[in-house]
């Protein structure tokens, strides 16, 4: 869809371009990822800015954000902070390092595992917390200034939507009456991996015994394109509340199959 405002940035200026010189490629996708990764560049710069007020860098603040947010006594396993912060066991090692010297965390024996740490946020590090959150809130509401509340929502609920659908994979995977289902990216790529048409849907990974989906008739390999006629594109759209029936369209590889299936009926004594 265009967009009728008479507003351009930087990325429309790349999408004329490629319109003119190659018509042929579907380039819309850049529109939107594209534009993430240039927002995405300005937010890091700003934020940095923030940070370096207070010498820290974006880093070091999700350090204490973390166990901050832990709670009292504001203390996480080393092991469980790293994982939470997504980085390797040396990344953080020095970041806590740098964090230590400055009396703003320390490292303690595990009391539990002697070979593993505790981190913890010192007085001085909670009072730095607290100088530096009332600054980086207001410097996030400063950023999103074009946007208007309503706008903002709008906006959090597709990007909630698009991160959940690189959140539920392996044992994050959804689970929907029964059945595992794998978010439509996946799907896409499995079924052009062994040469199915190009279809967005959710992909049925497994089916658990007895449950709703197995006695609709669900088996692993199908995909399911809509429910109750409408396009299926997330694990929200498929497990949305229901107080009866509903009707899936699945394809089980290329054949078109349609199925009834009753999340209000447990067990085969009802079946």
């Amino acid at each position: 869809m265009e967009d009728n405002s008479g507003i351009r940035d930087s990325v429309d200026a790349i999408l004329e371009q490629w319109h003119l010189e190659r018509p042929d490629l579907a380039v819309a996708p850049v529109g939107v990822i594209t534009r993430l990764a240039r927002v995405r560049s300005h937010l890091d710069t700003a934020l940095a800015d923030v940070f370096a007020g207070f010498d820290l860098t974006p880093a070091d603040f999700q350090v204490l954000v973390n166990l901050r947010r832990a709670g009292y006594p504001y203390q996480l396993g080393q092991a469980r902070l790293m994982d939470s912060l997504g980085l390797t066991s040396g990344t953080v090692s020095v970041r806590l390092a740098r964090l230590e010297q400055r009396g703003v965390v320390v490292r303690e024996p595990d009391p539990v595992d002697k070979r593993s740490s505790t981190v913890r946020l010192t007085d001085s590090g909670l009072q730095l917390f607290d100088r530096i959150a009332p600054a980086h809130l207001a410097g996030e509401d400063r950023l999103l200034s074009a946007l208007s509340p309503g706008e903002q929502d709008q906006l959090a609920a597709m990007l909630r939507k698009l991160l959940v659908s690189f959140e539920q994979v392996g044992a994050g995977a959804a689970q929907v009456w029964g059945a595992t289902v794998e978010p439509a990216r996946i799907a896409r790529q499995r079924r052009a991996a062994v040469g199915l048409t190009d279809r967005t849907g959710l992909l049925v990974a497994g089916v658990a015994a007895d449950s709703a989906a197995d006695r609709a008739g669900l088996r692993a390999g199908d995909l399911i394109t809509h429910r109750d006629g409408a396009q299926v594109r997330t694990s929200e759209d498929l497990a949305a509340p229901c107080d009866g029936p509903v009707a899936l369209r699945l394809l089980r590889a290329e054949e078109a199959v349609e199925i009834t299936l009753d999340p209000t009926r447990t067990g085969r004594a009802d079946a």
